[in-house]
């Protein structure tokens, strides 16, 4: 295993920089609460400056993402699900030159997304979320790039039939 090493501000500040924005992606796609899923972004990179990074090339990505990934699992066993009841809502109103139908188009992919099975979710999240390439998610997520590009195409066919479209 790699010697850990304790980042100093301008090193942590360069660790949520370059992997804050797919992190957040990666542990959304894991944990359904945006506040739970902040948390647990924000004690990953605790642990980060607490117990340190390792220092090769690469290593402090994969590193930090399987901490996220551990601590998301472990956010899921330990939370219960809660059960919102239903509650009618009245209609809202455009607001004058709001964009009504944008918004409510981007809800309707949001769920759409929400509702993949999980490996598609989160391939989904990492790449359109996070920013992430191909490779990118493919390293963070140890499988190869031809893996990821089938559960892409496997997604996005998902995502046109959920949403209307001719698969």
């Amino acid at each position: 295993m790699a010697e850990l090493e304790r980042p100093d501000a301008a090193a942590a500040a360069d660790l949520v920089r370059e992997h804050g924005q797919a992190l957040r992606a990666f542990v959304g796609a894991r944990v359904r609460d945006a506040a739970a899923a902040e948390d647990v972004v924000q004690e990953t990179f605790a642990a980060a400056l607490a117990k340190g990074v390792p220092t090769g090339p690469g290593e402090a990505g994969r590193w930090l993402f399987a901490v996220a990934r551990n601590k998301a699992l472990r956010h899921a066993r330990d939370t219960k699900p809660v059960v919102e009841a239903e509650v009618e809502r009245p209609a809202r109103e455009a607001a004058p030159g709001g964009d009504l139908e944008a918004r409510e188009a981007r809800a309707r992919v949001r769920a759409a997304v929400d509702a993949l099975e999980d490996e598609l979710r989160e391939v989904v999240r990492l790449r359109y979320e996070g920013g992430l390439d191909y490779k990118q998610v493919a390293e963070r997520l140890g499988v190869p790039v031809s893996t990821i590009q089938g559960r892409l195409k496997r997604a996005r066919v998902a995502l046109k039939t959920a949403l209307g479209g001719d698969a």
